[in-house]
């Protein structure tokens, strides 16, 4: 997308907002629109003193409330996720800007839970549309066709997934409003090898540093499980845990690989030395006494946890091929987790007991 002047009638962007709203699907499309020298208003349902982002990195102030504004005022409406739409469905005056936008073919611009307002509101009906992955279900009730991609469009509706997404689903909106930044050439949404992250940062996403530091936390998990798993598999006799065993371990193996690389590409590092020397938990508890049924706890803790730290920073970072690396090893480790706790109950029928993870301890 190659940067020229906007023209002299600015378009008019209404982004709807309440309290708790994620920050960076406000901050970032805000930044690249003003940037890019559009006229942005915030509309609240209630002319309040401040909204607050729900990781209180943004505050904002509305600039009216969506009782007194008329849908053919703006050009498009941008609907960030977080908490604030499942409040902004429950405000009538919202909800009937929103119809009555699409009725006058206006943009609507939505990301991660935004589409809970489309909901209430009646507007997915037949529509190709995507959102956040607990909302699937709620979308698909609702007639939408949901479509597990970055970005979707249908007409004036763009919909997006995730933080992970947003320079894509930016990209895309300054598109279909055909604006430009002066002074800038930006790629195109669907450009898969370019680096988004330093866009996404200069919006106001993620930091190169962010990115590094979770990058280097799951290898740092995945190298030290993998090391454990490997001194699970000799102390079990089961043939069949063993084999499970030595999956997880070419898993771990792979996701270390490809972290590596990532970071190598990122111009990072892991650091062992930076790591705290009592950052792991104890291990000679269990190490003497090979019971299965207490091996497969601390196996299904480990990959619990994996799983868990490894999707709490795809649902956070704004690079997008992070977010893919990191979702990816996230449902791997579910993957396996599912295997091993069909495994665990099997075997210790009415004695089960709760996972025991041994990761490292928060640095």
């Amino acid at each position: 997308m190659v940067s020229e002047p906007s023209g002299s009638s600015p378009k008019r962007i209404a982004f709807l907002v309440e309290n708790h709203f994620e920050d960076v699907e406000f901050q970032i499309p805000f930044t690249a629109l003003r940037q890019a020298g559009a006229e942005v208003k915030i509309l609240g349902s209630r002319m309040t003193d401040e909204y607050v982002g729900k990781h209180g990195n943004v505050h904002i102030r509305p600039d009216a409330s969506t009782t007194e504004v008329r849908a053919e005022d703006f050009d498009g409406f941008v609907i960030p996720g977080g908490y604030a739409p499942d409040r902004l469905r429950t405000f009538d005056q919202t909800v009937r800007l929103v119809v009555d936008a699409i009725a006058q073919n206006k943009i609507i611009a939505t990301v991660c839970h935004g589409p809970q307002l489309l909901i209430e509101a009646d507007q997915l009906h037949g529509k190709q549309a995507t959102g956040f992955r607990a909302i699937r279900k709620d979308m698909q009730n609702a007639g939408a066709n949901y479509v597990n991609q970055a970005v979707v469009v249908d007409g004036n509706l763009i919909t997006s997934r995730r933080p992970g997404d947003m320079v894509p689903f930016t990209l895309t909106l300054l598109n279909k409003l055909n604006l430009q930044i002066p002074g800038k050439a930006l790629p195109n949404p669907d450009e898969q090898q370019y680096e988004l992250w330093h866009l996404a940062e200069q919006w106001g996403g993620s930091t190169l540093d962010e990115i590094v530091s979770a990058l280097s936390r799951v290898f740092l998990s995945e190298r030290y499980t993998l090391t454990e798993f490997q001194h699970y598999e000799r102390m079990v006799e089961e043939a069949d845990v063993k084999a499970i065993f030595r999956d997880i371990e070419s898993m771990k193996a792979n996701h270390i690989e490809l972290l590596e690389r990532r970071l190598r590409g990122l111009k990072g590092a892991v650091t062992w030395q930076a790591v705290r020397k009592d950052a792991f938990t104890p291990l000679q508890d269990y190490r003497q006494a090979a019971d299965t049924g207490v091996i497969l706890r601390r196996s299904l803790g480990d990959l619990q946890t994996g799983a868990i730290d490894a999707n709490q920073f795809a649902s956070q970072l704004t690079d997008p091929i992070t977010v893919q690396l990191l979702e990816q090893i996230s449902m791997n480790l579910e993957r396996y987790e599912e295997q091993l706790g069909d495994l665990y109950r099997t075997r210790m029928g009415t004695q089960v007991q709760p996972p025991i993870p041994t990761m490292p301890a928060a640095c």
